[in-house]
């Protein structure tokens, strides 16, 4: 499944698939979330099956819808307050990430939400095929070209799905890390506009009884491990991709004008159980976004499909742009830099959801049971 071209083994249009939560709807029929004491209300559908298992076609995305009297409570300057005050629980580095037990070769369901940026044409863009996905915050390119085919973050995050399946192909295994410097190389002389962050993953199952994912980031597109606690089953984020920036609001880019370089990627080695959850975002979503709220958004949807809870985190993260009151991570960032920032950030936001499950466990369990929507 990719989200850049026609011609791959799976399309998907860039009409924003969104649910803003409390204030736009989905426009297939809808399940309401709304918890006693929760901040939030959602709204998810379980009719639009976008989630891609095992290569699957996705369905038509759900489109943006006018705003409902439905209003959310703003969670901005508390959640800041709250993420100064009780930052969520991290690995430190890329090589401290918790170790799990054998849990064999998982699967995985995958679901993809994204919304231009208002002011100018979609610039980010993912894949997700069998074992490897990706994904590609443009910079700059939307200004100097209204053609997406001609972006360099379109045209990188082709070329690195190419180059994917070709080591696939001659060699048998993945290197995340080669096909992007491979795919820069490629496109060296290239005409593209503009530039772009890259955080490019495969899953290796070379060591018998794990599956771990491998990967390497460029820039401050990333993604974050969400894995239930064994004693008391909450959700925690484990693991995160610490983002790359030469100053603020300046990320380490492939492509155009840029000295960076694929070889100054973050790479990491992170093992995988069954029931995690891995976000990828780039910055549209977590300029906005706090840890904290992610992780509300995945608990109010834990029942849905991949595809609505991107939806709902996508939805959030729009909602948050487009509020000049509240104070986001860009904001805190801002002010740390020296530089006055009030409200959210609005930008391209994409957000592409991957939940791993047990095949062999979930051909056994009832339908009733079965935990990949």
């Amino acid at each position: 499944m990719v989200g850049t071209s026609a011609a791959a083994t799976i399309a998907t249009p860039h009409a924003a698939s969104l649910v803003l939560l409390g204030l736009l709807s989905l426009s297939s029929s809808a399940l309401a979330f709304a918890p006693a004491a929760a901040p939030l209300r959602l709204r998810g559908t379980s009719a639009a099956k976008h989630a891609c298992l095992l290569g699957s076609r996705p369905a038509v995305p759900a489109a943006r819808s006018e705003r409902a009297s439905l209003t959310g409570v703003r969670m901005g300057l508390f959640d800041a307050l709250k993420e100064l005050a009780m930052p969520t629980e991290v690995a430190p580095s890329a090589n401290s990430a918790p170790e799990v037990a054998a849990a064999g070769t998982l699967a995985f369901a995958a679901g993809v939400s994204e919304i231009a940026d208002p002011r100018h044409p979609m610039e980010d863009a993912w894949f997700v095929g069998e074992t490897e996905f990706g994904i590609f915050d443009g910079v700059s390119g939307a200004r100097k070209s209204d053609n997406q085919d001609g972006l360099y973050s379109f045209q990188l995050c082709q070329m690195t799905q190419r180059c994917i399946q070709t080591q696939k192909n001659k060699r048998g295994y993945v290197d995340s890390g080669l096909a992007l410097e491979f795919a820069c190389s490629a496109l060296v002389d290239n005409m593209a506009c503009g530039a772009s962050t890259a955080c490019v993953n495969n899953l290796d199952t070379s060591v018998p009884g794990y599956t771990t994912l491998k990967g390497v980031n460029v820039g401050d597109s990333g993604l974050c491990l969400f894995r239930r606690n064994a004693q008391d089953g909450k959700l925690e984020l484990v693991w995160k991709t610490q983002p790359q920036q030469h100053f603020f609001n300046c990320p380490f880019q492939l492509g155009g004008s840029s000295p960076d370089s694929p070889d100054q990627a973050m790479k990491y080695s992170v093992p995988l159980t069954a029931g995690d959850i891995l976000v990828l975002g780039t910055d549209g979503l977590f300029d906005n976004v706090y840890d904290n709220q992610l992780l509300d958004l995945l608990e109010y949807t834990k029942d849905q499909d991949p595809t609505s809870m991107a939806q709902a985190i996508v939805g959030y993260a729009r909602q948050q742009q487009e509020d000049p009151s509240i104070l986001v991570p860009y904001g805190v960032e801002a002010k740390a830099a020296g530089q006055v920032w009030s409200g959210g950030k609005l930008d391209d936001t994409c957000c592409v959801i991957l939940q791993f499950y047990d095949p062999e466990a979930y051909a056994a369990a009832p339908a009733e049971e079965a935990v990949p929507a």
